[in-house]
């Protein structure tokens, strides 16, 4: 396809606690095996487009984007120059590219993006805003700007000449081309945004239960890069109901409605139900894992004796309708969020709605065996 595509992230309030602490949204692991990246870049390869991923945050995703092996030239990460409207400028400026396409894209979703040029070419128009169709409806909260080169580079310069800056130039761009007239449409596509802990958990388990996500999914265009070593092993003991096991995993308990990521480990008659377990976590033996989400584990991921859930925890609640005290906007529907390597002692009780920061160790719970629900440490 003659285009680039353009990703940048979402310029809503987004209160995601542990889960963008010192990361995008883009590098958020999602669906059972993937990043949220993983699905920009699938969709821009599907229709061999130039992808051009901006970010807010210096983390990790430059080096996880160069494991899909696609030369730079064609897919390129920015985060020194993020709000540089001549940065942008040059970019522009300097493509071959005959058609732009400006998305946010650090939420996953599938989009023919294809079909929206052919669509485009039709109208005939210099620039066209589509607002996302998406579980039967359009919201322009949520929209693709479709631009031929020229029209943009015009917007640009403008954008110089006045010395305009926002806080999102890609924002700031499309409400300068609405201002002018710009022709509007619909898109259909397949989308799930989120800006809270519940919405992240819910737009995982949608993925894993709706069978036409789910073929779309993983059996389509996405591909992950999350490190994988080895298959899934299931103990003697194990049991597994209604969920989904990734990669590299290995199961000695009971495992029900959840979805269990890369590299996690679960131990001998523990229990993890309706919860979402993000990559190489291990959790000990007898553990009770109820409605919680537990983060990534990125120090030592591979060190298979130190378990980091440890033996005999009950963390969360079947509960429903319990909201946290510090972050009841974010972290309701009981369910409870353990950051980022965290170490939680033998026998500690963590209860439903509660969040437990990144890097928690064995001594924020040397005073305390019970927190309570609600609460957060």
């Amino acid at each position: 396809m003659d285009a680039t595509i353009i990703s940048y992230p979402d310029t809503s309030v987004v209160q995601l606690l542990s889960l963008t602490e010192n990361r995008s949204k883009y590098m958020l692991p999602f669906a059972g095996k993937f990043r949220v990246v993983d699905f920009v870049i699938g969709n821009a390869k599907e229709v061999d487009a130039h992808t051009i991923i901006y970010s807010n945050v210096n983390d990790d995703l430059a080096n996880y984007v160069q494991l899909h092996g696609i030369d730079e030239s064609r897919l390129k990460v920015v985060v020194d120059n993020f709000n540089s409207v001549d940065f942008f400028y040059s970019i522009v400026r300097d493509s071959d590219s005959a058609y732009f396409i400006i998305y946010n894209g650090d939420n996953p979703g599938i989009i023919n993006f294809s079909h929206l040029i052919e669509r485009f070419i039709t109208i005939k128009k210099p620039s066209v805003l589509y607002k996302m169709h998406f579980e039967e409806k359009a919201r322009m909260a949520h929209r693709i700007l479709v631009t031929t080169k020229k029209a943009l580079l015009d917007t640009i310069r403008k954008a110089l000449k006045h010395d305009h800056s926002a806080p999102n130039i890609f924002e700031m761009i499309i409400n300068m081309m609405i201002n002018t007239g710009l022709a509007k449409g619909e898109f259909s596509c397949i989308y799930w945004p989120f800006s809270t802990i519940v919405e992240y958990y819910n737009h995982n388990f949608d993925v894993i239960n709706n069978a036409d996500y789910s073929k779309h999914v993983f059996d389509g265009h996405i591909n992950a890069k999350l490190e994988l070593y080895r298959y899934s092993m299931l103990g003697p003991d194990a049991r597994i109901s209604h969920s989904f096991l990734s990669d590299s995993t290995y199961i000695n308990g009971e495992v029900v409605n959840s979805i269990i990521f890369p590299g996690v480990e679960i131990g001998k008659d523990a229990v993890v139900r309706d919860s979402i377990i993000l990559p190489y976590n291990k959790i000990g033996s007898k553990a009770r894992i109820m409605r919680t989400i537990i983060d990534e584990r990125t120090v030592e991921p591979f060190s298979a004796d130190i378990i980091n859930i440890g033996n005999n925890c009950k963390i969360g609640t079947t509960e429903i309708g319990m909201k946290n005290s510090d972050y009841p906007r974010v972290l309701y529907n009981s369910i409870t969020l353990i950051g980022k390597n965290c170490m939680i002692p033998d026998g500690i009780t963590v209860g439903g709605a509660c969040y437990i920061a990144s890097g928690r160790t064995q001594q924020d719970f040397a005073k305390r065996k019970y927190i309570y629900n609600g609460t957060s440490v």
